[in-house]
């Protein structure tokens, strides 16, 4: 039987690396797997070795046996920090001819320290969220605690980095990061997602009927954990920013309610307490389609007198036609959209104003780091600027891993964890222990 048999020729250029047995074509590839595909260092030489097997060892036959034509795990490692390093090292100047602001925060306690990030973003909104290509990983910075006087010194050295002041700074509701702002200088935006579950807390968190409701969920779960219906429990409440994480729970009441009359007799005792607040559900429901529709608005348009306006009309829909509770957690939302809105001239380009992006970075860094709390912050970290470097095909064609490679070296990445990280506590701890004689 005839087959129709297409052949496509492409010549693969395997240009050199001074000073390093593998070409830069292995590299790039490594270095995309392991930052696009989210897969670990070893599943990308895993990968590796397929693809020389399927291509007829197009990686290059002049390596020797099969195990050498590709890298080790630990050298892909090596790899992405040293091209971290020059990412972070050249940061400042991707944003120098732009209008730019700054968004930090610091993690959760990383072992007995917390990890300080800042970011460059475009101040002007891009007609959509933003995500990791627009972003430079600007400041790392890691301490046992940060107060509002350090983090003001680590703002204006990121501002310094670049070459002039940012056009504001985003961050949550912390006191430390309002205070931190305040002893920098800088205009000051508050993440849209924080603030408005801030006015959620403080319309919510001390109120018996919401209190008691949250209990009898959490109950519910407890109880119903192991048995039949454990399928249409409610989702996880949140223990720390649980007002962030509303909307699931609120759904989730809101579905159950909707459909309670056809449940099953089992179902209906388990799920009594829903109908009995039927109320309170029905008023968070509302609530939330107001969140979200502000949310939206903020995310996907940017910070502007117009969305603020559309804003301000979803608040009249939702809340200010409800109940009083209802009527001064809409005032807040207003009261807070006009303040921010005010901060700029008339007549500007909407303006970013979510920290989303820096949670996207810290899971990153949460994704990679030892489980082992006694490693802390490590010279992993410096995998995060070479995330956000090779996000998009455009960037990553333009990155020179040549470059990179030929003008860092391991020296390098040492001196650099010996200014800015601590000790490693395995390390010292190891050392300690060791056998002597």
């Amino acid at each position: 039987m005839e087959r129709n048999l297409v052949q496509r020729t492409k010549t693969i250029t395997l240009e050199s690396i001074d000073g390093y047995s593998y070409s830069e074509l292995i590299v790039r590839l490594s270095t995309l797997l392991y930052t696009r595909v989210k897969c670990g260092s070893r599943s990308v030489v895993s990968v590796l070795e397929v693809i020389n097997e399927v291509l007829g060892e197009a990686l290059g036959e002049s390596f020797g046996d099969f195990s050498s034509k590709v890298p080790c795990h630990n050298t892909i490692l090596i790899w992405m920090k040293k091209c971290g390093l020059k990412v972070y090292e050249t940061a400042g100047e991707s944003v120098q001819d732009i209008n730019y602001a700054l968004v930090t925060d610091e993690s959760m306690m990383i072992g007995s320290e917390k990890l300080l990030l800042t970011l460059a973003i475009p101040s002007e909104h891009q007609g959509q969220p933003l995500s990791c290509e627009d972003v430079n990983v600007i400041d790392i910075a890691v301490a046992k605690s940060w107060n509002g006087e350090n983090i003001g010194l680590q703002l204006q050295k990121a501002s310094e980095k670049v070459g002039h002041i940012p056009d504001f700074v985003i961050t949550d509701n912390a006191s430390v990061m309002n205070k931190g702002v305040r002893c920098a200088k800088m205009i000051h935006l508050h993440d849209i997602s924080h603030s408005l579950a801030m006015y959620l807390e403080r319309g919510y968190g001390k109120e018996f009927d919401f209190k008691k409701y949250v209990k009898l969920m959490a109950k519910s779960k407890f109880k119903y954990n192991m048995t039949k219906i454990a399928y249409l429990l409610p989702p996880t409440q949140r223990t720390i920013a649980r007002f962030m994480n509303l909307s699931n729970w609120v759904k989730w009441s809101s579905r159950i309610l909707d459909k309670y009359d056809t449940l099953n007799v089992d179902v209906q005792k388990a799920f009594l307490f829903i109908p009995a607040n039927a109320a309170l559900i029905d008023e968070l429901s509302s609530v939330m389609q107001c969140v979200e529709r502000i949310e939206h608005l903020c995310k996907h348009n940017g910070l502007s007198k117009e969305t603020v306006y559309e804003c301000e009309k979803s608040i009249q829909t939702h809340l200010l036609s409800g109940n009083s509770r209802m009527i001064c957690i809409g005032e807040n939302f207003n009261e807070f959209l006009r303040k921010e809105v005010m901060l700029f001239e008339q007549e500007t380009a909407p303006r970013n104003n979510s920290s989303d992006i820096i949670e996207s970075v810290f899971g990153k860094y949460k994704a990679i780091k030892s489980p082992n709390k006694l490693n802390g912050v490590t010279t992993s970290v410096l995998y995060l600027p070479i995330y956000t470097k090779l996000a998009n095909k455009d960037q990553a064609k333009g990155f020179n891993f040549k470059t990179a490679l030929e003008d860092t070296r391991i020296a390098h990445i040492n001196d650099w964890a010996k200014n800015n990280l601590t000790p490693n506590l395995e390390q010292l701890r190891r050392k300690c222990l060791q056998k002597t004689g």
